[in-house]
């Protein structure tokens, strides 16, 4: 029997719909779990090996279904499927080298007091920061002599550091003053992305404090099943990694812009690319006119959070700030 047969028979699409952590359960005639579907049009059955999409008229096995379900290609399917089956090939890896990763400093969950230092210095929520670091995009640890925290996704290719004091790194050697460092490739891949998957809509930001921000707001608004967070480091980069921008496929995306020209220019051209990637809708959320609590004029999602009273109240636009 050859590897295919043995992992459409051996793999059921139920297991895969569990191990994709998608939304729902299988059955006969469910939601479609990679998109909004109010009117159920998906159907698991053959004892969980076939599947078929009413709506559009696909259908296949259990890789057909992992490839659509997260925009994969067939041989990272069939990868996908023998980790859960633990079928390994030797002989496949003999001449591959190992691709190490970035050097980093020890890194772990944030104690209690340090948890309360962020949420206090940002103000963000306990639990938003706590469901950043059970998702893996949150960490702590002693950079350079600095308390620090972090964020990263599943593909630990990149990683942005920031003090914990809020205060900005030292000039050193080459680097100049700079309120982040970054450490590792890849900066056209935006974290969260594959992540995002299982998700109808996404909110993509730029910038670590606007990606541990969405996870507040997620709660805030009782968005964490619905919107995936996501965030490019940096407005400089306009162009985003063909293979991410697959995963835009069929959502719904909602861009938060810096209120400032790198953040807008920056917004257009990820708008025009998700377009073209198929994006099912690009939007784009005005955070201009922000107010913090100190009296200062703020421009990003973590600003919002400190967003002062009158200014909340004055534009209504503020109560909802998630697609």
């Amino acid at each position: 029997m050859s590897d295919l047969t043995a992992i459409k028979n051996g793999y059921t699409i139920t297991a895969a719909w569990t191990d994709l952590g998608l939304p729902g359960a299988p059955g006969t005639c469910v939601p479609a779990p990679m998109r909004v579907d109010n009117k159920p049009s998906f159907s698991v059955y053959a004892d969980g090996t076939r599947y078929k999409d009413h709506a559009t008229g696909a259908g296949g096995d259990v890789l057909d279904f992992i490839m659509l379900a997260t925009g994969c290609k067939i041989g990272e399917a069939i990868r996908f499927a023998e980790a859960r089956l633990g079928i390994s090939h030797p002989e496949r890896q003999l001449h591959v080298p190992k691709k190490e990763g970035p050097k980093l400093p020890p890194l772990r969950e944030g104690t209690a007091n340090e948890l309360r230092e962020l949420s206090d210095r940002r103000g963000f929520m306990l639990e938003g920061l706590r469901m950043a670091e059970s998702g893996g995009f949150l960490r702590f640890c002693n950079l350079w002599g600095h308390p620090a925290w972090c964020v990263s996704d599943s593909r630990q290719q990149l990683y942005e550091f920031r003090r914990l004091d809020g205060q900005p790194w030292p000039a050193f050697g080459r680097l100049s003053e700079r309120k982040s460092h970054c450490v590792g490739t890849g900066k056209a891949w935006p974290l969260g992305v594959l992540e995002s998957v299982p998700f109808p809509k996404i909110a993509l930001v730029e910038g670590a404090p606007d990606f541990l921000a969405l996870h507040h707001f997620l709660l805030v608004e009782g968005k964490q099943k619905l919107v995936a967070p996501v965030a490019v480091l940096g407005a400089a980069n306009h162009r985003l990694a063909p293979e991410a921008l697959a995963k835009f496929a069929g959502k719904s995306v909602c861009l938060y812009p810096h209120a400032d020209e790198a953040g807008q220019k920056a917004a257009r051209a990820w708008a025009r690319s998700l377009r073209a990637a198929g994006a099912a809708r690009v939007a784009a959320f005005d955070l201009s006119g922000i107010v913090t609590m100190n009296g200062e004029l703020g421009k990003d999602v973590a600003d919002v959070a400190r967003i002062s009273a009158d200014a909340f109240e004055q534009n209504p636009k503020w109560m909802e700030l998630l697609p």
